[in-house]
């Protein structure tokens, strides 16, 4: 998801909205404990980066219990074979039509707000030479079979490789700050 960036050009608008939009925005904006106006921005913008092009791209929702059933009668080398042919072509077709380029910052991009759709809890680390992502799925350790392969896979289709960390419900990677810069995100 992008997020405000203090240099970033702003404009200000009048819009319309339904009172029980603006009091579901204002109960929002108060469990997040943000302004009304950061609250808009954050949500408008997650909007634009993947709600409206998600499903256009082949992104579908399901819920989390049917995949972890189908996962769970799976054996590791099919999740890590689909996984990886899969992290082969998907990430650059969808980028394309997501993003319009196919590079790993915007696929770091497209991660960071399915994670937020998914409501997986996402971080980014940034030491001297490389950045490392953890997101914790919840989703069982075939989940993170499939993520640490899709995504390795993904990563060197894109020319950055990673190096990828698993446990039971969370995956990390790390990537070179060349190929990631943490600074425009």
């Amino acid at each position: 998801m992008s997020t405000y960036v203090k240099n970033e050009k702003t404009e200000t608008i009048t819009a319309r909205i339904s009172k029980k939009t603006l009091d579901k925005l204002r109960s929002y904006a108060k469990s997040e404990n943000i302004t009304i106006n950061s609250a808009i921005n954050q949500l408008l913008s997650h909007a634009m980066d993947w709600d409206v092009v998600a499903a256009k791209t082949g992104w579908i929702p399901i819920p989390k219990d049917v995949l972890m059933a189908y996962f769970e009668r799976l054996d590791d080398k099919t999740i890590m074979e689909v996984a990886d042919l899969a992290g082969q072509h998907v990430p650059k077709d969808m980028l394309l039509a997501m993003r319009g380029k196919t590079d790993a910052e915007e696929w770091i991009s497209v991660l960071r707000s399915r994670a937020k759709a998914a409501g997986f809890h996402f971080s980014e680390i940034v030491e001297d030479d490389f950045v490392k992502f953890v997101m914790k799925h919840d989703m069982g350790l075939k989940w993170s079979i499939y993520f640490q392969t899709y995504y390795d896979s993904a990563f060197r289709a894109l020319g950055a490789p990673v190096t990828c960390s698993i446990t039971n419900n969370t995956i990390s990677y790390t990537i070179d700050k060349k190929y990631y810069d943490p600074e425009k995100n």
